[in-house]
């Protein structure tokens, strides 16, 4: 097993030990990582951050474990993730992973939040566009039904396009997905534009 194999079944392993709906977050973690995949030339990131991403967003929800109403439970995901005794991650690997989680809703990064601000300028650009992503991907399956199956997505002049392969016509999503996508607008320098495509 490699090192990235490794880490990736540590992974699964804690979503499966602390996610109470596992189903939901392996959907936004397959979504989130197409939205990396295919803007792979325009974020210029380096292979690791998309680990970084794939973590953060398999464990995103897990602060609904210690907050059932969800009341800051995207505070509380980012303090179960730092806390968990990671074999395979590395401290870096963590404490980005938990900042990238912890923004995938409420307020976008920011100087004023101490974590953020205690990081190097490269390592916010980083947090910034994979919790961008994340955002996106989340709000993409916000009816927890999985009904947009596949996403792509690029961008054009003035443009981040992102085209959706769903089973049924999704308006919920795509409200979520534009709502949350604030962050992708302003890290992308772009509007955000959904299209869909249905079956035949």
């Amino acid at each position: 097993m490699t090192g990235l194999e490794a880490a990736q079944q540590e992974i699964a392993d804690a979503v499966e030990r602390l996610e109470p709906e596992p189903v939901h977050t392996r959907h936004v973690t397959r979504l989130a990582l197409q939205l990396f995949d295919s803007l792979r030339e325009d974020h210029r990131l380096e292979p690791h951050a998309r680990l970084i991403l794939e973590t953060a967003a398999a464990l995103h929800d897990i602060g609904w474990r210690v907050a059932p109403d969800g009341t800051r439970h995207h505070k509380a995901s980012a303090r179960l993730i730092r806390d968990q005794p990671w074999q395979h991650l590395d401290p870096d690997t963590v404490k980005l992973a938990a900042l990238v989680a912890r923004y995938h809703r409420k307020s976008p990064p920011s100087e004023r939040h101490r974590r953020f601000a205690a990081l190097g300028y490269p390592c916010r650009e980083l947090v910034q566009k994979l919790a961008a992503l994340l955002r996106v991907a989340d709000g993409l399956d916000r009816s927890h039904l999985q009904l947009v199956q596949s996403v792509t997505a690029s961008l054009s002049p003035g443009q981040l396009r992102v085209r959706l392969n769903a089973s049924r016509p999704v308006p919920r999503e795509i409200a979520a997905a534009t709502k949350k996508g604030d962050l992708a607008r302003t890290v992308f320098a772009r509007d955000l534009i959904f299209e869909t495509r249905l079956p035949a």
